[in-house]
């Protein structure tokens, strides 16, 4: 499975990097007031992604962690039983058939 996943990998990578190569023409992109910017399309490309993610990583940010606080806390505020209480748990005997809430079923 391992070797799978690298090839797919390699695949993907192969791809992205002919179209890369397809795409080194100088394009310019017009920004706010006037200005413009002057790189290869792929740089360009490259650079919204980055930008995408980084926005995305960004506004999950505070979510996550308020669910690790709230983890976090959850744990260490749950309570166990002690030990004593969890063995004599296990050590009553069952119920003899018939017997539901300690009186026979005729009863």
């Amino acid at each position: 499975m391992r070797a799978f996943t690298w090839f797919v990998r390699l695949i993907l990578f192969l791809l992205l990097f002919g179209l890369a190569l397809n795409n080194l023409e100088p394009t310019e992109l017009h920004l706010l007031f006037g200005t413009q910017w002057r790189a290869p399309l792929f740089v360009l490309l490259l650079c919204a992604f980055a930008l995408g993610a980084l926005l995305g990583i960004a506004v999950m940010l505070p979510g996550w962690l308020r669910a690790r606080r709230l983890q976090r806390t959850a744990a260490a505020t749950t309570t166990t039983k002690p030990p004593d209480a969890v063995a004599g748990a296990a050590a009553a005997p069952p119920a003899p058939p018939g017997v539901i809430d300690g009186t026979p079923d005729g009863v």
